[in-house]
This record gives structure tokens, C-alpha cells and sequence, in this order.
């Protein structure tokens, strides 16, 4: 009953609001970190830019697409086998795929979990869009307002700096975007001479003319006024760029404005919304047109049993917060698939059916939630969608400005491609070979890798300038080279470090650094001596790449 008066309460709100402004007002800034048009660009570049990355292949925007409401779409798939390390079971969860686990020089060492593999975050990654307004960051809150700099320990902005305290972690985390003992003084020395966004595509015009024939040593001078690349500054010039990512164009916006309108079911789905959904979701109430979407709450709704994840009591030690995560903003939801901290809902309406069930795992869900268990029909379920999609951004969903970016190296043709079959051996293995850093001339860290192969049987990797997608059958197995005066054999004569059932072998290459070699396409498989095997021996699948 508390819940329907709170809503008729806002129903009353709603209509005192009609003529309420569309645009929120801008995010306050932190005092020491004014945001500026010169240090928003740099931010930007910053902020899409895989070289930031130990390996180049990971920006912070790679885990913040815009056109997937600022969030994730590689979380759609599974990338993290969950608390129990396995794949395939209950707790599984679509996180953010990262990086190999790598030392300084580029080598990999192999993680328990995901051997030489990309890593994976244990969490889905929250949006960046209006995340301006949270006075807390990250699903625990642990990034707060108060910004320490990394490298001197110290607190440099006491106060809205949320941003600057969450973009502080994932270029040092050797799971997000660094390599282990990464430092940020390492991180601001390894990029202060390069060219911006030079594996980057379709930068956008503004974007383009302020990096034009600039190392990032001439754009923070340029930004801050004074010579010096720091991790302070790397920081908030990321964080000044995030500020200007405000997300109050939506028909939903519109419909408060008195602008725009909603259909019937929206209506419908929209009352619904108030009567179940928004004694958490206030970030949806019509008086935070005044305000900005602000929204700093923690709920224990049931998504897993505390044991998987306990959430925000392990940055408070509060009992009372097992289990709780940040409740994020709606704005986008759409586009934000799949969906709460662990991506194990697929859609809208399996969220809505999750609420309907009040919950899944106790105890202590939060009783909001258990408040809605066996109330929402399946008329409910769908005109409640129907609301929800009325807040997507039109420019969010087509990446237009603010929201315009550049094209990943990532999301490029450039990324080497992995094709045909392997061999099996013992423990019916079949050795899998991977690529995972770009192939750019020059590059010191260019790295190869096989896993899924059992440990200590002598191997060795095969390189050629030209080969064969379809393959040639020989002794067994099909090999994809040329096998002619092109073709190289790298024995490698040390043995296969063991990972979970299986071990992994990887090969650093020195990439040219002319541009007479730009465009040469090179092909690789491995093998192994293993008696088990076809002839007494085992392959790999093949690679392919370009060097550019």
C-alpha cells in the first residue's frame, strides 16, 4: 500500500511538471578540474584510444559502446566462468573481456582461469552516459567523490569526482587494460610520444582537427597549459570527456516537457512503472528535470547468492549491505542488454519476470522487490517494456554528438583471423591457436599463442608469407601453409606451461618497421610431436594477418 500512495503521490508530480525544462543542467565539476572544450577532446581521445592499453587492443571505450546505451555488447556473451571457475554453469556471468595476462615485456604467463586467453572482468560494465551526476561509481560504489592520484597517493579533488576515482583503475587492472605491476607512470610515459588515435578509424571531424599532426606531449600542453603528460592529467582529461556524455533527449523526456506524447500502452506502461519501479528508479522522477538524473542507492534484489558476489558490503563491511548493488540509471536501458551486475538476464522482459518472481535468491531481498511477486501479468510485462523503450536517446542509438566516436582497431578488418580445424592428441586435445595484439609495423610486443594442448610435448610454430584457407591434407592433418622456401619453423624449447587441463605455448615476433612491408599478409599453425597424435604428431588451427 506504501508503494501505490508514494506513486499517486508522483502522478501528481508529473502533471505540476509539464512545463518543465527537456535538457538537464550540466554536471557540476570537481574544484581543480574545470572542464574545457580542449581538455574534452583530449579526454575523448584519451578515452577511445587502445594504445592506453599495455597491449593496444583495449580502450576504455571498448567496454562503453555508445550505440549498446554505453555498456558492453561483447556481454552478451559469457566471458567469465563465475565464482566456482568453471564454463556452463549456473553462475557464470557476461562480463568485459580484457587482456591476456602478460608481464612487462609482453609475455604470457598464463591465468588459472583463462590461460592465454583474454581475461575477463567479473562484473557487466556499468554505462558512462550521465554517469556525471553519481556522487559513487562502479556497481559497489567504490570509485567515490573524493580522487586520490595514483601516483602520489594523495587526495588532489575532495568532492565530485567520481569520475576522476573510476577512471583511475582499469589502465593499471592487468585484467581491464594493463599488464602486471603495471604502473600509471609507466602508463603516462609509454603514450606521451605517440601519434593519437593512430590505430583508430573514422575519427570524427572535430576530433580529427584537434589530434591533426599532434603527439599526445602537444595536445596536454596545449589542454593544460603547461608541458607535462602525468597520470593526474591523463585522468582528468578522461573525466572532463565524460561529463560532456549527457544522455535528456528521449521521449520520455519530451513526454515531461509537454513536447511529445505517449501511446496508450506507454501510458500504461509508464503508471506501472510508478507503482512498482520507482521507489528505486528515481533517477526516472519529473523533478529530476531540474536536478540531473542523480541517483546514489544500493538494493539487495536477488540476482545470486551473496557468496557469488557480495557486492557492496565488501567496500563497506556493513552487514546490512550484502548482497547490494548499485541501482543504475534507466535512460538507454534498451540498448544495455543483457542485464543487472552479472548480464544473466537476456532482455527486458525476462527482467520483468525476475521482479514478477520477487526476486531469486535470499536472504534479505529488499522488500520493494518482494513487494511485486506475482503481480505483474503478462499485459503488465509488455506495456511495462513499452515504457522502458521511450527512453532511448535517438542520439545515443545512433552515435551522433556527443556520442559520435571513432571505429576500434577492434571493430576493424585489421584484427587477425583465426580458421580451420586442428588435430587431436592426448587427453583428446585439439591444440587452438590465438592472436590477440594488433599487427602493426613496429610493433615491440606482437605476440602469438596456442592453448588447449597438453603440456611438455615439444612444439613448434609455423610462419609463411602466403597459404590456404581450405588447407592441404598431409600425415594426418591439414595444414593451411605452402610448406615451401617461404615457410619458417620456430622451435620453441620450452615446454608448455600448464593452465587448467590443457597447457598453452606463446611466441613474440619482430614486427618491421619499414612501410614497404605494410599490406604483406602472413599465415601461422603450430605443432606439436605428440604420439597420440596422427602420425605421431598434432596441429593447430591457422591464423592469418596483415601487417599494416
Amino acid at each position: 500500500m506504501r508503494i501505490l500512495t508514494v506513486a499517486d503521490a508522483l502522478l501528481c508530480l508529473l502533471a505540476a511538471s509539464a512545463t518543465a525544462q527537456v535538457n538537464f543542467p550540466a554536471p557540476t565539476d570537481p574544484i581543480g578540474n574545470a572542464t574545457t572544450p580542449a581538455k574534452a577532446l583530449l579526454g575523448k581521445a584519451l578515452f577511445w584510444d587502445e594504445q592506453l592499453s599495455s597491449s593496444r587492443t583495449m580502450a576504455c571505450g571498448t567496454c562503453h559502446i555508445f550505440r549498446n546505451g554505453g555498456s558492453d555488447p561483447r556481454s552478451n556473451a559469457v566471458t567469465h566462468p563465475g565464482p566456482d571457475g568453471v564454463f556452463g554453469t549456473a553462475d557464470d556471468i557476461h562480463g568485459s573481456p580484457g587482456l591476456v595476462q602478460q608481464d612487462s615485456a609482453g609475455n604470457y604467463p598464463g591465468s588459472t582461469t583463462f590461460g592465454i586467453r583474454p581475461q575477463s572482468t567479473g562484473r557487466k560494465a556499468p554505462s558512462v552516459i550521465n554517469a556525471a551526476y553519481e556522487n559513487e561509481l562502479f556497481w559497489d560504489g567504490r570509485a567515490t567523490s573524493t580522487f586520490f592520484d595514483p601516483s602520489t597517493g594523495l587526495p588532489v579533488l575532495t568532492n565530485n569526482a567520481a569520475l576522476e576515482s573510476q577512471a583511475s583503475g582499469p589502465p593499471q587492472s592487468d585484467v581491464e587494460m594493463g599488464h602486471m605491476g603495471r604502473s600509471w607512470n609507466s602508463i603516462a610515459f609509454d603514450i606521451t610520444n605517440l601519434q593519437p588515435l593512430a590505430l583508430a578509424e573514422n575519427i570524427p571531424a572535430n576530433l580529427a582537427a584537434f589530434i591533426a599532426g599532434q603527439s599526445y606531449r602537444s595536445l596536454f600542453q596545449s589542454a593544460f597549459g603547461s608541458a607535462g603528460v602525468t597520470a593526474k592529467r591523463i585522468i582528468f582529461a578522461i573525466a572532463a570527456y565524460q561529463r560532456t556524455l549527457i544522455s535528456d533527449q528521449t521521449r520520455y523526456d519530451a513526454f515531461l516537457a509537454g513536447t511529445g506524447t505517449l501511446s496508450p500502452s506507454e501510458q500504461r506502461g509508464f503508471s506501472l512503472f510508478l507503482q512498482f519501479c520507482i521507489i528505486c528508479h528515481l533517477d526516472l522522477l519529473p523533478s529530476s528535470q531540474q536536478t540531473g538524473p542523480a541517483l546514489n542507492d544500493y538494493r539487495k534484489i536477488g540476482v545470486r547468492p551473496d557468496s557469488d558476489d557480495q557486492g557492496r558490503f565488501a567496500i563497506t563491511g556493513n552487514q546490512f549491505e550484502l548482497g547490494m548493488f548499485k541501482v543504475p540509471q534507466l535512460r538507454n536501458v534498451e540498448l544495455r542488454a543483457p542485464y543487472f551486475h552479472n548480464g544473466s538476464k537476456p532482455d527486458l522482459s525476462s527482467v520483468m519476470n525476475f521482479y514478477n518472481r520477487g526476486g531469486e535468491f535470499g536472504p534479505n531481498i529488499d522488500p520493494n522487490v518482494q513487494f511485486m511477486a506475482g503481480q505483474i501479468s503478462a499485459q503488465d510485462n509488455a506495456e511495462l517494456v513499452d515504457f522502458m523503450l521511450t527512453l532511448t536517446d535517438p542520439r545515443v542509438q545512433q552515435e551522433l554528438a556527443p556520442f559520435d566516436r571513432p571505429s576500434l582497431y577492434s571493430e576493424s578488418s585489421r584484427v587477425p583471423q583465426i580458421f580451420g580445424t586442428g588435430t587431436a592428441g592426448s587427453l583428446g586435445l585439439i591444440p587452438t591457436a590465438t592472436v590477440e595484439t594488433p599487427p602493426f609495423l613496429g610493433n615491440t610486443k606482437f605476440r602469438v599463442g596456442m592453448d588447449n594442448a597438453p603440456s611438455s610435448m615439444p612444439v613448434f610454430l609455423l610462419l609463411d608469407f602466403a597459404g590456404s584457407t581450405t588447407g592441404m591434407p598431409l600425415l594426418g592433418q591439414t595444414f593451411y601453409l605452402t610448406f615451401n622456401a617461404t615457410t619458417q619453423f620456430i622451435g620453441l624449447t620450452a615446454p608448455l606451461s600448464a593452465s587448467p587441463g590443457a597447457g598453452s605455448a606463446s611466441q613474440g615476433l619482430a614486427l618491421p618497421v619499414t612501410n614497404m612491408f605494410a599490406g604483406l599478409p602472413i599465415f601461422g599453425q603450430w605443432l606439436l610431436l605428440d604420439a597420440a597424435g596422427p602420425s605421431g604428431i598434432t596441429s593447430s588451427n591457422a591464423f592469418r594477418f596483415s601487417l599494416f
